[in-house]
């Protein structure tokens, strides 16, 4: 899987582990980055899923539902490939946090809640639940940041809703943030999201 790292200058923050949204690349999330935690390392990736030419993490059909198949193969090859990396550039597994935007945040989100050795700490804007069903393991370690918009046309406020319910029935310890925007990300959204990371560390 295509990536990109980035050496931080504090080597005691917890690496940021970036995953974009349908159409971005590694280097979309950058500057998020950079305001999230400026001294953090960074490890981004970009998705290997093509639909029209827009690069994803996993496919989705016409009408926009989940290619389940295709999330939970991608998935685990997300959870291997960092795995793998971590020890290419010497960082622990266990300690990083992912951040990721719509679909990016959909495959992180699935992630957590289908392999209890995936991410213990996650930020994840414009997230929905994928609708398959679930291994029901506990999943009380986790320290998650979520974010939604109550208008946005993507992902409906029910749909965000569910998402951080299932989250928090399973033990998970969620903050949530709501705008009264749509799916676009927004300087607010990022800045709790860094008030968020500097709380974990």
């Amino acid at each position: 899987m295509e990536h990109l790292f980035i050496q931080g200058k504090n080597p005691a923050l917890a690496p940021l582990v970036l995953l974009h949204g349908t159409g971005g690349d590694e280097r979309s999330l950058l500057q998020l980055a950079e305001i999230i935690a400026p001294e953090a390392s960074v490890l981004s990736f970009r998705g290997d899923v093509s639909e029209q030419g827009a690069n994803r993490f996993f496919a989705r059909w016409a009408d926009g539902s989940f290619d389940l198949d295709s999330l939970k193969e991608k998935t685990a090859q997300l959870i291997a490939e960092i795995k793998r990396l971590a020890e290419v550039y010497e960082f622990q597994a266990d300690g990083i946090v992912a951040v990721g935007y719509s679909n990016g945040a959909n495959i992180a989100a699935n992630a957590i809640l289908t392999d209890s050795a995936s991410f213990k700490k996650a930020i994840l804007f414009h997230a929905m639940p994928s609708g398959e069903a679930m291994p029901d393991f506990s999943l009380d370690q986790a320290r998650l940041f979520l974010t939604a918009g109550v208008n946005d046309p993507l992902i409906s406020a029910a749909g965000s809703q569910a998402l951080i319910d299932l989250l928090k029935s399973r033990g998970a310890s969620v903050a949530e943030l709501w705008t009264e925007n749509g799916h676009n990300l927004t300087l607010a959204e990022v800045e709790a999201a860094r008030d968020w990371y500097v709380a974990q560390s």
